[in-house]
């Protein structure tokens, strides 16, 4: 299989304004191993970003003054806690719908995005660096790779709950694992026997129960087996591959904005993806620069019927439609029209004005 490139990533560096809850992705050439994204994918900020979480709290130790749990190393400095997913994307970068249930190299159409997420709120107004790490970097011999493990293809007449998965990474050379079941029976009664095709069956290891808990093979590898009634002499076979590591390292940054917005809308336009270019350009994805009244405002006057939305690049007007540009009033007490209603939002009829980088919305 060939090595992995990074093909787009969000955000695109240099960008600025970006919510400080932000799903940072990053989209290969190929599909990737889960494990080797989550140790080689790392984001850090600037040393005094001690936040963790709204309002700028701080985790703050009464006897010195600090912050005890906040990472400090030189060269190495702010590093963000995330969780880590991947989806599959087709060639525009949009997410399948529904997400493959069963997957093998035969079937391979499309590609995996990385999807990071903070567990807490990024600190505004201080710029993120996102560095992956490729196998040319100094002093490390590790770095993301390809899929190394893909899902077993079944031979005979298997039962129709009976089933395994295999989880890790692979480290051994490309090959193809093979396990047959030696004893019928549900979990912990049936038995099994495995071996590489390349040494074949004589080879195999066997006498070993089935198990719905983790049991470790070889070479990285893990099977548990679900379902029940194995029947005799079924034989489960996946493909295995050398992992083939990411050749370059990749890095790029973005600066978070005020706060005053935490996550892009569910209906922003995927045209914010940045390519694979941009990883060392200075481009920014359209944002919103300021806004009045700013987000949260309370106790407006009630003869207020404008919102000024101001953005970093000059706006389509042709893409400022009702469609794409919703304002919804939710009631704060009593309802709009009776007691049927109270607590239902409404869409507020408006007027749009595109100037420049200015959208006016009267009510």
């Amino acid at each position: 299989m060939p090595a992995p490139t990074v093909d787009l990533v969000y955000p695109t560096s240099g960008a600025t304004g970006i919510p400080v809850a932000p799903s940072i992705e990053i989209t290969f050439s190929q599909d990737i191993d889960l494990a080797s994204a989550k140790a080689n994918v790392v984001i850090y900020g600037a040393d005094f970003d001690q936040t963790s979480g709204p309002d700028l709290q701080t985790w703050i130790d009464n006897d010195t003054g600090n912050n005890p749990y906040f990472l400090k190393s030189p060269g190495f400095q702010g590093t963000v806690p995330c969780t880590y997913e991947l989806v599959y994307v087709d060639g525009a970068g949009a997410a399948v719908d529904p997400q493959p249930s069963v997957y093998n190299e035969s079937t391979v159409a499309y590609k995996h995005k990385l999807i990071i997420k903070p567990k807490e709120l990024l600190a505004p107004d201080v710029k993120y660096n996102v560095y992956i790490i490729g196998d040319a970097e100094t002093g490390t011999s590790k770095a993301i790779s390809n899929r190394t493990v893909y899902d077993p293809v079944t031979g005979g007449a298997t039962s129709t709950t009976a089933g395994l998965a295999f989880y890790g990474g692979y480290t051994g050379a490309s090959d193809t694992l093979n396990l047959k079941v030696t004893t019928a029976g549900d979990i912990g009664t049936a038995k099994f026997k495995w071996w590489y095709t390349s040494n074949g069956e004589g080879s195999a290891t066997i006498g070993k129960v089935t198990t719905s808990r983790f049991r470790k093979l070889e070479d990285g590898l893990q099977v548990r087996f679900t379902g029940s009634g194995f029947l005799l002499d079924d034989v489960y076979t996946l493909s295995v591959y050398a992992p083939v590591l990411l050749a370059s390292s990749y890095t790029f940054s973005f600066t978070t904005g005020t706060g005053s917005i935490e996550s892009v809308p569910l209906t922003a336009s995927t045209s914010i993806i940045g390519s694979a270019t941009d990883l060392t350009s200075e481009a920014n994805a359209l944002t919103v620069t300021s806004m009045t009244p700013v987000d949260g405002a309370t106790h407006q006057a009630f003869s207020g019927r404008q919102i000024l939305l101001t953005f970093s690049e000059t706006l389509d007007a042709s893409t400022i439609t009702d469609a794409n540009v919703t304002v919804t009033a939710y009631p704060v007490s009593g309802d709009f029209v009776s007691a049927a209603s109270a607590g239902e939002p409404k869409e507020l009829v408006k007027k749009l004005t595109v100037n420049g980088n200015i959208l006016t919305i009267d009510l």
